[in-house]
């Protein structure tokens, strides 16, 4: 009879040990939940960029490679199963920027001359440009 109780013992303590390591893994999740979602992927197509990015259609990103990730720098490119990917370290980096500040991201990707076109946007994002309309 002493062995059943020490088996059962053994067992419930094991449930707890289990159960003690998924209640840590659910609290981490819910103190950093940014976290977690950014870490899902190591590689990132222009959908997904797109999507954690918004503010553009998908189009305007698929249509100009300067939008994306390393601004079409292909240093900062790769490919996965045939489709154009980003690491997760630049998308990362990249979700940082807003117009205002992308010819400046741009430069540290290696671009040197940034088409006015970018440049007139990021005034008109600092508030230097009137907007026409």
């Amino acid at each position: 009879m002493a062995n059943n109780f020490d088996l059962e013992l053994k067992e419930i303590q094991l449930q707890n040990e289990k159960l003690s390591r998924s209640v840590t893994e659910i609290l981490k999740f819910l103190e950093h939940p940014e976290e977690r979602k950014a870490m899902d992927k190591e590689f990132y197509t222009i959908e997904d960029c797109a999507l954690l990015k918004g503010g553009a259609a998908l189009n305007t990103f698929k249509a100009n490679r300067f939008y994306l990730p390393g601004c079409g720098n292909p240093k900062y490119d790769c490919y996965v199963a045939g489709k154009l990917c980003f690491q997760k370290k630049e998308v990362l980096k990249w979700l940082k920027y807003s117009d205002a500040d992308y010819a400046e991201y741009a430069k540290e990707c290696g671009i040197p001359v940034v088409p006015e076109k970018y440049e007139r946007m990021a005034r008109r994002a600092r508030g230097e440009l009137a907007c026409a309309g």
